[in-house]
């Protein structure tokens, strides 16, 4: 119940920030540039693919498991990325499913819970380098005011992703699940069951072999930084369907930095109102007006529907018949 209300505050308060920015930033306009285009919408989906398939690409190389194939890592991206968007608890649903879906295939609780959270260090990672690399380019490369007043701001979300994965690999290299598990009885007085101790001690060495496999993480971040710069490509073909011809690095700023925005609020569901935010930020810095900024994030809605609705009714059917087997 508490969990129920807690969503729906949160909902609310993202619907709140999406009507603002509506009103504030040319929201009439937004919608006929996507009226205007839908005949290509349809493009935004062949656009997806190969984010989703660079994602799952990361998860072969990660499992190392010959029963997660290409093709299982494919659906499970796929229907994780829908849920967390379409069900409540947001970006965090969709981890629990690929867990689910990962287990029903064959991987232990301890594989797919290790791998999950180190796809979103290494996620998390990728982000922050490509970021970077955007910054460092607009600081020498270009000689546009908009630098100058949004460097702080700019320079204050590199630093809080990169303390994000200073946690993280301070948290797995460190072995804090372990010594939690060990501080928790006698400062809260609480028990744990046994069996979720030893449960806890798998995932907690799991996490801790598979950042000692340099060779894989590499690999891995590889194809997470192609797969961010997937994302970047929808956006570049979304201006190109409404009749812009933007530079390669205006979409990869957009993306990553937009992708920082987005990921800080991550307990906003689906990131109502600030994922339209972002790109309104972010799309002024790369000198987009706010109408155009305000179409590419509904143009990502659109797709997230398009591509996340199949996804959904596809999620229904599997774990019918996961259960069942």
């Amino acid at each position: 119940m508490k969990t129920k209300i807690k969503y729906l505050i949160l909902l609310f308060l993202g619907i709140l920030v999406f009507n603002w920015v509506y009103e504030v930033f040319s929201g009439e306009k937004a919608i006929s540039i996507i009226i205007e285009n839908k005949d290509l919408l349809y493009l935004l989906i062949i656009a997806h693919i190969p984010t989703l398939y660079f994602d799952a690409m990361t998860w072969v190389i990660l499992s190392k498991n010959p029963k997660l194939s290409l093709l299982w890592s494919f659906i499970i991206v796929w229907i994780s990325q829908a849920t967390g968007k379409f069900f409540p608890t947001g970006s965090i649903t969709g981890e629990f499913v690929r867990i689910y879906l990962a287990v029903k295939k064959g991987l232990s609780t301890a594989e797919a819970t290790s791998t999950v959270f180190i796809d979103l260090v290494i996620a998390t990672f990728s982000l922050f380098l490509i970021a970077i690399l955007s910054f460092i380019y607009f600081l020498f490369g270009s000689d546009d005011d908009l630098l100058s007043k949004n460097v702080i701001y700019l320079s204050l979300s590199l630093l809080l992703i990169f303390i994000s994965c200073v946690i993280f690999y301070f948290f797995i290299s460190k072995r804090i699940l372990k010594l939690l598990i060990k501080k928790i009885p006698s400062l809260f007085a609480y028990k744990i069951p046994p069996k979720k101790i030893f449960s806890i001690i798998r995932i907690d060495r799991a996490l801790y072999q598979a950042i000692k496999k340099k060779t894989i993480l590499i690999k891995a971040l590889i194809f997470r930084i192609l797969g961010w710069l997937g994302g970047a490509f929808e956006i570049y073909v979304f201006l190109w369907i409404i009749g812009y011809d933007p530079s390669i690095i205006d979409v990869i700023v957009i993306e990553s930095f937009s992708g920082i925005i987005r990921a800080v609020a991550f307990f906003i569901p689906a990131g109502i109102g600030v994922q339209e935010l972002a790109f309104i930020i972010v799309g002024d810095f790369v000198g987009l007006n706010s109408e155009t900024s305000f179409s590419i994030a509904l143009g990502r809605r659109v797709r997230e529907i398009l591509v996340g609705l199949p996804a959904i009714t596809s999620w229904f059917f599997l774990k019918k018949k996961l259960k069942h087997n």
